[in-house]
């Protein structure tokens, strides 16, 4: 009796040994489950409050989040940096070229129709490859051309570097939007999203401001080959830091048709047409800014006019309250506004004193970018599975935009002056108030 009581106890506590050896296991499988969805499905730092994350997910879910806002600013420094630095040196490229101001401003029209061209191509690889392989493709071959770039002997070498580098810089807006949304949490994308946008607005900034100051130490090809080596190192970097994201790749039949269905969604065309306005009305007004601030009755040397493009500061404020303000007023509203201060804010300009030039201009600028980060956004937030192609969608026509309504701001200053280009401008905003009616006025929430 003595002996099968022993065994009784034994076994007894044989089963205990093994019911909490199962309950150990299974919450050791808990814990490398959740870090595993914290890590690579949901790299965000939401997860955080969940009752099975840990610490060490946690630290790593936040250090994810932070490469995500280093990459994505690196990215837009780099890519609207280098897109527009040449814009404060279209003085001295005339000059030294013999060129007129509608040929000189190719040399942005011509980056942005190189990228226009590519951005639908880039959408399509990255379906087959995923968001976060085609950003680091772009971002390494734009680093090659924007180191050559500036070596390409005369004008047609220097447009042909441009066209180029445009082609190669436009998987960045084409799949920023969308990679974005699928590396972080949903209630996050929108700050990033915002985040990204006031990027580019520095980047813009920083090769406009930068350009003038360098051309004038060493000249406007020096300038070039400067931007061009920093530009690289940010586009290098992009590439290292971006995270992985969930994967999305799909057949190129596939993507064609989610391509066609988000073409015929005729009630995102007003958000299209609103991108491809509001960045034309700017890159027109900056185009002419130089020959006009180099002109009488101001004759202020390139360094001091490259100053003025510190206004771009104004999109990058505008450009993060942007979503705030959309969930606050609405989307159509806000996009409204946007209109309204580009058309004022160039009207402004038609004053003689400095400080009213300055002042419209930093109003164009913010007008600009409020509308651009809305529409952006709101494009990217409705689409749903076909995100990544609508958002390329409108990526092509912002840029057509740039592209056709630069060369037309040119043509209209060589024709009219200034009053003619202001006109001109204040006619892109007025159309950017009309077609922001046609908009869904659901919230920026929706």
């Amino acid at each position: 009796m003595l002996l099968i009581r022993q065994c009784s106890e034994e076994l007894k506590v044989g089963k205990q040994r093994s019911h909490a050896i199962t309950i150990h296991t299974q919450m050791v499988s808990n814990l490398i489950e959740c870090h595993w969805t914290a890590m690579t499905y949901m790299p965000r730092v939401e997860v955080v409050g969940t009752a099975t994350a840990t610490p060490l997910a946690a630290e790593r879910a936040q250090a994810r989040d932070i490469r995500l806002d280093v990459a994505l600013w690196c990215a837009g420094i780099a890519t609207f940096g280098l897109l527009y630095a040449p814009q404060g040196l279209l003085t001295q490229v005339s000059l030294t070229l013999s060129l007129d101001a509608v040929q000189a401003s190719w040399l942005i029209s011509g980056a942005t129709l190189g990228l226009a061209a590519s951005i639908l191509p880039w959408a399509l690889i990255s379906d087959r490859i995923g968001r976060r392989a085609a950003l680091q493709a772009s971002t390494l071959s734009a680093s090659v051309f924007a180191l050559i770039g500036p070596f390409l002997p005369g004008f047609e070498g220097l447009l042909a570097g441009r066209v180029l580098l445009g082609v190669a810089l436009g998987g960045v807006p084409a799949l920023a939007m969308t990679y974005l949304h699928e590396a972080t949490a949903v209630r996050r994308s929108a700050a990033v999203a915002a985040a990204f946008i006031a990027a580019t607005s520095v980047g813009g900034l920083a090769g406009r401001i930068a350009a003038g100051p360098l051309a004038e130490v060493g000249g406007w090809r020096t300038s070039l080959i400067v931007l061009g080596v920093v530009g690289a190192a940010l586009c290098i970097a992009a590439a290292i830091l971006l995270p992985p994201a969930r994967p999305a790749v799909t057949s190129l039949g596939e993507s064609l048709r989610v391509l066609m269905r988000q073409f015929a969604q005729g009630r995102r065309l007003p958000l299209y047409a609103i991108g491809a306005l509001s960045v034309g009305a700017t890159v027109a007004t900056y185009n002419s800014l130089m020959f006009r601030l180099e002109s009488p009755p101001y004759l202020l040397p390139p360094s001091a006019v490259s100053l003025v493009f510190a206004c771009y500061a104004a999109g990058t404020l505008t450009s993060r309250f942007s979503s705030s303000l959309a969930a606050a007023i609405g989307v159509r509203a806000t996009l409204v506004v946007a209109g309204l201060v580009i058309g004022g804010g160039i009207l402004t300009t038609l004053a003689d004193p400095l400080w009213a030039v300055i002042a419209g201009v930093a109003l164009v600028t913010g007008g600009m970018f409020l509308a651009h980060s809305t529409a952006n956004a709101h494009v990217a937030r409705t689409s749903g599975g076909g995100r990544q192609h609508a958002v390329a969608l409108y990526s092509v026509s912002y840029y057509i935009g740039s592209s056709v309504c630069g060369v037309i701001g040119a043509l209209a200053w060589a024709s009219g002056g200034w009053v003619a280009l202001a006109w001109t401008v204040c006619g892109l905003g007025l159309a950017i108030v009309l077609l922001s009616l046609a908009v869904s006025p659901a919230r920026g929430r929706d």
